[in-house]
C-alpha cells in the first residue's frame, strides 16, 4: 500500500505545472529537440499566393442600379469583391456556382438609420465599435433576410424613429411598446395645451383667463447651445462572419437639432466654422515650415475633428428638420458656410424643392410618415405623399428611411426596420420612378455616407453585397432567396427559418 502511494505521488503533476497535452499512444516528445524538429515541415512553408475564393452567380437578371440591367447575365465574385459581370463572363473551373435562372440580382439595401443591430454596446459612446460587434445577433439575420446588407448605426440612439442628436434619457421619454409610432410627437401633443401652442413655447398660463404669465425680470441674452455630435458606425450585416463587419466610422457630422436654432446658436456655429478654416490654414503653413527644415510649434486645434472633416468636405452634416422655416435656415447656413447638408425627416420638403436643389441639399424621407398641416396653411405645410415625386422632378437626391430604426416584431410588423423596401415602394406610390426609389435605398444613401465606391451598386471592384430575389426588388411579394455579404453567403431562405417559405 505504501509503495502504491509513492508511485501515485511521483506520477502526479507538480502544483502550478501545466499538464502535458501529449495524447495516449504517441511517442514521448524530446524536449531537447530543435525547433525545426518540433514543428512539421508543412507548418513552416507559407504560401505566398493564397488561393482565391471564386463564386459565380449564373443566369439571373442583374440590376446594377447605376447602369443598365443585364438580362440573363453572370456575376463573378473573387473573395469579397465583384470581379466581373455581364453576359460573356468566363467562369473559372474552380469557381463555385449558383444557378439564378429566372431570379433577380440587385445590390444589398443600405439603411441610414439603424438601432440595436449588430452592435452589443450601442448605448456606449466610447467609440470602440470593433469591440462591440456581434455577428450572431439575431437582428442581423432578420435585417439581411429582408435585403439590408449595410446600416449606419448611431451610438446612443434611442431607437423609435432614430432621431438625430438625442441621446438616451434626453428629451421626451421613448415609448418602446409601440414601435413605428412617433412617441415624441404623441407626448408633445398630450402635454402641450392650445394656449401654449399659440405662443410657440412652454410657458405658465393663468388658470382663469388662459393668458401667459410672463416674468418681470429683464430678458437675459440666451447662451448658445453647445454643438454636440453623435458617433456612428456603418456595419455589414454579415451574419456569423466577424471579418470586415465594420465598414466605416463617423460618416456624418450628426448635429443636435437644437444647436442651430436661434441667432446666438447660428453666430456660434459661424465662429466654429471660421476657427476650423483658420486652423487648417495654420496647419498648412506649419507643414510647409517643417518641410523647409524650420522648427515650429504646431497650431492648437480649436474645434472637434468632426467640424474639421465637415469643412474639408470629407463628411456631410446630418440634422433633423421638418418645417419649411427650419429647412430654409439650414440650407442658407450651408450655402453661406460652404458645407454639405443632409436633412433627416424633411416632412415639408415638397414645399421647397427648388430651394433644396439650389443649395445642393440631400434629404432623407419616410414616405409613410404623417404630419398634420398648420391651420390656414394647408397648401404649404404638413406631409404629402407625392414628396418623392417633387424631389425627383427638382433633382434633389433623397434616401428612404423606415418608420423605425430598430427591429421589433411584437405585433406591429411592417412598421419597423424590416419594412425598408416597402417604404421605397411607397415612394413609387408617391410618383417617383421605380429606379429612383431603388436608388434611394442603395446608391443614394451610400453616396451620402461617402461610401459609393464600396456599396450601393453592382460594379466591378465594389464589395460583393448581392441579393438574389424571386421578384422585383420593390414588390411587396418578393422574398430574398439568397443574400451575399462580402462575398460570403450569409442567408439562404430555404435553409434559414427566418421568414416563411411558400
Amino acid at each position: 500500500m505504501a509503495s502504491l502511494l509513492i508511485v501515485l505521488v511521483a506520477s502526479a503533476p507538480v502544483w502550478g505545472q501545466r499538464p502535458s497535452r501529449q495524447s495516449a499512444g504517441q511517442p514521448p516528445r524530446d524536449e531537447n529537440a530543435s525547433e525545426e524538429q518540433k514543428e512539421p515541415e508543412s507548418d513552416k512553408l507559407e504560401t505566398k499566393d493564397k488561393a482565391k475564393k471564386l463564386l459565380a452567380i449564373v443566369g439571373g437578371d442583374i440590376i446594377t442600379v447605376t447602369r443598365e440591367t443585364i438580362r440573363g447575365g453572370t456575376l463573378l465574385i473573387e473573395d469579397d469583391k465583384i470581379l466581373a459581370l455581364g453576359t460573356r463572363v468566363d467562369i473559372p473551373k474552380e469557381a463555385a456556382q449558383i444557378d439564378a435562372t429566372g431570379k433577380i440580382l440587385c445590390p444589398g439595401f443600405v439603411a441610414l438609420s439603424v438601432s440595436r443591430v449588430g452592435l452589443s454596446n450601442s448605448s456606449d459612446s466610447s467609440g470602440n465599435y470593433a469591440d462591440g460587434l456581434d455577428p450572431f445577433d439575431n437582428n442581423v439575420r432578420l435585417a439581411v433576410a429582408v435585403g439590408i446588407t449595410s446600416g449606419c448605426q448611431q451610438v446612443s440612439s434611442a431607437g423609435g424613429r432614430g432621431r438625430r442628436g438625442r441621446a438616451t434619457g434626453e428629451g421626451f421619454p421613448i415609448n418602446e411598446r409601440f414601435p413605428g409610432l412617433d412617441p415624441d410627437l404623441a407626448i408633445l401633443e398630450s402635454l402641450q395645451e392650445q394656449t401654449q401652442g399659440d405662443f410657440g413655447e412652454y410657458v405658465s398660463t393663468c388658470p382663469c383667463c388662459g393668458l401667459p404669465i410672463l416674468s418681470r425680470e429683464p430678458l437675459a441674452v440666451p447662451k448658445p447651445t453647445p454643438i454636440e455630435t453623435s458617433n456612428s458606425a456603418v456595419i455589414k450585416m454579415s451574419y456569423g462572419v466577424l471579418d470586415k463587419m465594420l465598414l466605416a466610422e463617423n460618416v456624418f457630422l450628426d448635429a443636435n437639432p437644437g444647436s442651430l436654432i436661434g441667432a446666438a446658436n447660428q453666430r456660434n456655429w459661424r465662429e466654429q466654422i471660421a476657427l476650423a478654416r483658420q486652423y487648417l490654414r495654420s496647419q498648412a503653413e506649419h507643414e510647409k515650415a517643417i518641410a523647409a527644415g524650420k522648427k515650429q510649434q504646431p497650431p492648437r486645434k480649436p474645434v472637434k475633428d468632426d467640424v474639421l472633416r465637415l469643412v474639408k468636405h470629407e463628411v456631410a452634416m446630418r440634422i433633423s428638420a421638418n418645417t419649411v422655416s427650419e429647412m430654409q435656415m439650414l440650407v442658407e447656413l450651408s450655402k453661406e458656410l460652404d458645407y454639405e447638408l443632409v436633412i433627416d425627416g424633411a416632412a415639408e420638403c415638397w414645399v421647397m424643392g427648388r430651394e433644396l436643389a439650389e443649395g445642393d441639399t440631400s434629404v432623407i424621407l419616410t414616405p409613410r410618415s404623417r404630419r398634420s398641416s398648420t391651420f390656414g396653411a394647408e397648401d404649404r405645410s404638413g406631409t404629402w405623399i407625392e414628396a418623392s415625386r417633387v424631389m425627383q422632378e427638382h433633382g434633389v437626391p433623397f434616401a428612404v428611411s423606415a418608420l423605425s430604426s430598430s427591429i421589433s416584431l411584437n405585433g406591429l410588423a411592417g412598421r419597423d426596420l424590416t419594412s425598408l423596401p416597402l417604404e421605397a415602394a411607397f415612394a413609387v406610390r408617391g410618383g417617383a420612378s421605380e429606379s429612383t426609389a431603388l436608388a434611394a435605398i442603395t446608391i443614394v444613401p451610400a453616396t451620402m455616407m461617402g461610401l459609393e465606391d464600396r456599396i450601393g451598386s453592382l460594379e466591378v471592384g465594389k464589395d460583393a453585397d448581392v441579393l438574389i430575389l424571386n421578384g422585383q426588388p420593390l414588390d411587396y411579394r418578393t422574398y430574398v432567396e439568397t443574400a451575399i455579404v462580402n462575398g460570403n453567403v450569409v442567408y439562404e431562405r430555404n435553409a434559414a427559418p427566418v421568414l416563411p417559405v411558400y
